[in-house]
């Protein structure tokens, strides 16, 4: 059979171009033809070329037919759509932050959903449009991530596997005090070569992909990360959180730093091979990908004369409105912060201050600093750029109050 397989990036490692890289390359070894298609390309699409997947960024590039698109997001899975209107269409669901990871809400578009946890599957029998579900589990190359040696009885090295940078200190005030270094692979530090990068580590903190990719190195994993978390991967716990999809949401737990002090003294070395175990029990590419293709049985529907080409494109311009929104409000919530740090110096300078003229000083040059930060806070907001930021909050919000 003939794939595309198409997401909105391949430039960084994250869950959903791993996953195309994944399944593209279990495809091939099974005889498939693929392709992965993404407007947006960087180092990640040249590691996919690297594994023998053809990577484009031009719709034009592709082949002129094929018989399977796989789409992970509203951006790409409308011109695909018009592209390939005599394929099957398939829609993996990867998420549920955003709009554009929700499956398209005109019929005929796709063909059939696939989810990879309950947690997304009752997203998709939420939804007004219904098509045919398919209930699978997160594809792991267990081949190639493989363990490169059992873990310590002490742990030594916990690793923070992930693209979010907002917990890190939290693990760190957590664990550095009880002699255990912490790094980070993601975000700023790609590695592609995941199973080289946590030969070290004896504890991997992250979610979702990255906690399974873990687990199949053979590390004790420990979910956790910005949007929650639940704690030590065990036989015991795995089912809730892998129907929840290792978000971190499964327990109702919440994670501080005294519930990780407390957490570490139940690590256990065997947690790696444990982990491994499962992995290869629930998660292998080649029976994800075996699943796949006995799903894709239905022929495809009667594609709509809805302009498709334009929903794809006021798609993208959503997308990049909620990418630009919330960089805005980033910007804003760090430079409150600063001021904030700045005021609470300035309070405490000028109670530590003796002399007079010391503390005049020292006064002076914090309250500079701080109306410095004020300033910039003032100028961010009489922007034109956050005025309409803020007009497209309270559009999105009134659109769904209808």
């Amino acid at each position: 059979m003939r794939f595309v397989l198409a997401n909105r990036l391949m430039n960084f490692a994250g869950g959903t171009e791993v996953h195309l890289v994944t399944v593209g390359a279990e495809l091939l070894r099974l005889g498939h033809e693929v392709v992965i298609y993404s407007p947006e390309l960087g180092p990640f699409a040249d590691h996919a070329r690297q594994r023998g997947i053809d990577v484009v960024d031009q719709v034009r590039e592709l082949p002129v037919e094929c018989d399977v698109v796989l789409a992970q997001d509203g951006i790409v899975v409308y011109e695909l759509a018009e592209r390939y209107p005599r394929a099957l269409s398939v829609f993996r669901i990867c998420g549920d932050s955003f709009d554009f990871q929700s499956p398209p809400q005109v019929e005929g578009i796709v063909d059939l959903v696939v989810v990879l946890s309950e947690r997304y599957a009752r997203l998709a029998r939420a939804c007004a449009v219904q098509v045919p579900l398919a209930r699978l589990r997160i594809p792991v190359d267990i081949h190639r991530l493989a363990p490169a040696g059992a873990i310590r009885a002490r742990p030594r090295h916990a690793v923070i596997l992930g693209n979010y940078p907002d917990r890190i200190q939290v693990v760190r005030d957590a664990w550095e005090r009880r002699g255990i270094e912490v790094s980070q692979v993601g975000g700023t530090q790609q590695r592609f070569d995941i199973a080289a990068a946590l030969e070290n580590a004896d504890i991997v903190v992250g979610k979702s992909r990255a906690a399974l990719d873990a687990m199949a190195c053979g590390r004790a994993v420990y979910l956790y990360d910005m949007f929650g978390g639940d704690g030590w991967v065990r036989p015991d716990t795995y089912a809730a959180m892998e129907a929840d999809h290792f978000a971190g949401q499964a327990t109702g737990r919440v994670i501080g730093i005294e519930e990780m002090e407390r957490d570490l003294a139940d690590y256990d070395p065997g947690m790696g091979a444990t982990n491994r175990d499962l992995v290869i029990q629930h998660h292998s590419a080649r029976d994800h990908v075996t699943e796949l293709l006995a799903a894709l049985v239905a022929p495809p529907r009667e594609r709509p004369s809805a302009p498709l080409r334009e929903l794809a494109r006021l798609t993208a311009l959503q997308w990049s409105w909620e990418r630009f929104a919330g960089e805005g409000q980033h910007a804003q919530a760090s430079l409150h912060d600063r001021l904030v740090l700045a005021e609470q110096a300035a309070a405490a300078s000028a109670a530590a201050a003796t002399a007079e003229s010391a503390r005049v000083e020292v006064l002076e040059g914090v309250a500079g600093e701080a109306a410095s930060l004020r300033a910039d806070l003032e100028t961010l907001h009489a922007t034109r750029a956050w005025r309409l930021v803020g007009r497209y909050w309270r559009l999105r919000d009134r659109l769904r109050r209808r």
